[in-house]
């Protein structure tokens, strides 16, 4: 029996790999005016902090965007307008 040469073994494998689904870019939150919003100060631990940062960076948006996705997703959980 002969052995594939590379080649053949890269074609066999890109005929069975599929090509990767499209990303769909998340929308950010729409910007709000200062005056439209209010400052809700809590405190979590440092390694969620830290994770929420990463996350942030690693999908190039706003901690605030993402907090802000958190909670209309809370509210939609408990059947409540997502309005964040």
């Amino acid at each position: 029996m002969k052995k594939a040469s590379l080649n053949q073994l890269g074609a066999q494998l890109a005929e069975t790999l599929a090509p990767p689904a499209p990303v769909e870019e998340p929308k950010a939150a729409p910007r709000r005016k200062r005056s439209e919003s209010v400052l809700l100060p809590f405190a979590v631990n440092p390694a969620a902090r830290k994770q929420l940062k990463i996350m942030a960076a690693e999908l190039g948006r706003t901690q605030q965007d993402l907090t802000i996705e958190a909670l209309n997703l809370l509210f939609k959980h408990y059947g409540k307008k997502t309005i964040a």
